[in-house]
């Protein structure tokens, strides 16, 4: 007897292999059968009929490390179809953390990640997948941050770690793979993360090698330039032999148009030298983060209790106001995203120039208000990127999708509600960059299988139940800029681990996510 039947859809496998026409059948949470199966044994049947029946899609990129825990139905992923989402990404999460450090990440990251009201609580790797665990909607994999090695050992300053703290990163690092994560992520345009060095990052990637793991880039574009920065990652897979992933690997701004043609030789390069190299992308050309990142270097030393000391302290303001419009940042191109208070919430929208003007102050002195009666919990977003880039990116055979997606604010970026639909409507169904059996690869098996997610990703038997049925014809996003919160038409039935989480486009509220474990291999802890 089956749990669940979905009955006579086009199987798309997720092998990029065309699609096929048979049932699935699945039991005790796993795909138990594939072929004609007897309807009549099975407790459920969904008729599958002129649909897409599919692996669910994991998001490569994500920021809900905590507010899934505050919204565990996580309706903006589980209405696309994602079945799972990695955590842990740009070097920016929570665990490993001592309390007092977990409590200045919350603070520091607030404006990317939100400060929901749960219980702050864990201190280890394995003590933050286990809120997971049948906690929530959809499965997490976890990489260990490089923000929390660093915290943990040297603190947040602006220095170069001693040998002895070098190896105690190791050991955090090798504990947190013992406890199931499956990699290592760090952010090198974010603090702590941009303080590392070369031969920090190198001996880090080495303990991921002893674990095969896998190492997350955001690269050090700010300091190094866009193809310099990529360079920097590749010297040190070459020195190490990691496993490499690039996070939204794309071209920043109209001014590099065609740089995509680079990279991606870039990429072409190192894996005919025997490297292990992939990347991520959003289909959006827009940029999201937190709007800390702007304050420069000096003023990040010491976490955001210091931070915030040094913008009300006006003396030191105005040397960051200097430093600020040193920068020459184009402030009509940045747009406020998530604002928390109510007086400043009228900002939401706007862009920093914009806003300024309806304060009725100088676009720095706005830009240091805001930071400081926000305390930090800024976002925003930047307009820019090339159209024809990302096309061409996400048709390298290295691509993998991955939403980026930040679910703070009452004007986020889109991708966190669109990025899947899109992929299979926009690129597949209406542009045809990629066919719909590539678009499913990108979205499943190539992303399992980077993450060492061996029992997800494909139709298969004997594989995790984590199934979507969607309509090929009527399947897109309708988040827009202006309207970002919109859920996607066409995803019809979510499966995740053999239950059914969305039903007839409606989510059921079933909550059977799990904490995705890292394979106990490598060698020992140091």
């Amino acid at each position: 007897m089956f749990d669940l039947v979905i009955r006579g859809g086009d199987v798309i496998d997720g092998s990029g292999a065309l699609r096929y026409r048979a049932d699935v059948g699945v039991r005790d949470e796993r795909i138990a059968a594939i072929g004609n199966l007897d309807p009549t044994q099975a407790h459920r049947v969904i008729e599958a009929g002129d649909r897409v029946v599919c692996p669910g899609f994991i998001d490569a990129h994500t920021h809900s490390d905590v507010l899934l825990l505050a919204n565990p139905e996580h309706e903006p992923k589980i209405l696309q179809g994602v079945t799972t989402d990695l955590l842990g990404l740009d070097g920016l999460s929570y665990a490993p953390l001592s309390a007092a450090n977990l409590q200045m990440m919350r603070r520091y990251l607030s404006g990317l990640n939100g400060d929901p009201d749960i219980d702050w609580d864990w201190s280890s790797v394995g003590e933050y997948l286990a809120r997971f665990d049948r906690r929530v909607a959809i499965n997490v994999a976890y990489l260990v941050p490089h923000n929390a090695l660093r915290l943990e050992t040297v603190g947040f300053v602006d220095r170069a770690p001693t040998d002895e703290e070098l190896t105690g990163m190791q050991q955090l690092l090798a504990q947190g793979m013992r406890e199931g994560a499956v990699g290592f992520s760090t952010g090198l345009d974010y603090y702590p993360c941009r303080y590392a060095g070369t031969e920090e990052l190198t001996r880090i990637c080495q303990t991921v090698v002893e674990y095969d793991g896998v190492s997350v880039w955001h690269v050090r574009k700010l300091d190094l330039g866009l193809l310099e920065s990529i360079r920097e990652v590749i010297r040190i897979a070459e020195k190490t032999g990691v496993k490499t992933h690039f996070s939204h690997y794309a071209v920043p701004d109209s001014s590099q148009r065609g740089k995509s043609r680079e990279m991606l030789a870039m990429v072409d390069k190192a894996r005919e030298d025997g490297l292990d190299v992939t990347f991520d992308t959003y289909p959006y050309i827009a940029q999201s983060t937190a709007l800390i990142v702007f304050l420069p270097r000096w003023v990040h030393d010491g976490g955001p209790d210091a931070i915030l000391e040094r913008l009300a302290q006006p003396g030191t303001r105005e040397k960051i106001c200097a430093d600020l419009r040193a920068l020459s940042v184009d402030w009509s191109q940045r747009i406020l995203t998530a604002v928390p208070s109510e007086k400043n919430g009228v900002y939401v929208g706007k862009s920093l120039l914009e806003a300024s003007g309806m304060a009725g102050k100088d676009v720095i002195e706005f830009f240091c208000d805001l930071l400081l009666e926000e305390r930090l919990a800024v976002g925003f977003l930047t307009p820019l990127g090339i159209e024809e880039d990302v096309r061409r990116i996400m048709q390298h055979p290295g691509h993998i999708a991955g939403s980026d997606g930040i679910l703070v604010g009452d004007k986020p970026n889109p991708r966190a509600w669109g990025t899947f639909a899109r992929y299979l409507g926009v690129y597949g169904r209406e542009l045809g960059i990629l066919s719909l059996e590539e678009v499913i690869r990108h979205m499943t098996a190539a992303s399992a299988r980077r993450f060492g997610l061996d029992d997800r990703g494909l139709v298969r038997e004997g594989l995790a139940a984590d199934l979507v049925v969607f309509n090929p014809q009527t399947v897109i996003d309708n988040a827009t800029f202006d309207e970002p919160k919109k859920y996607p038409t066409g995803i019809d039935y979510v499966v995740v681990n053999g239950a059914v989480a969305v039903a007839e486009g409606k989510s059921t509220g079933v909550l059977n996510g799990r904490s995705l474990l890292r394979k106990q291999s490598g060698k020992p802890a140091l």
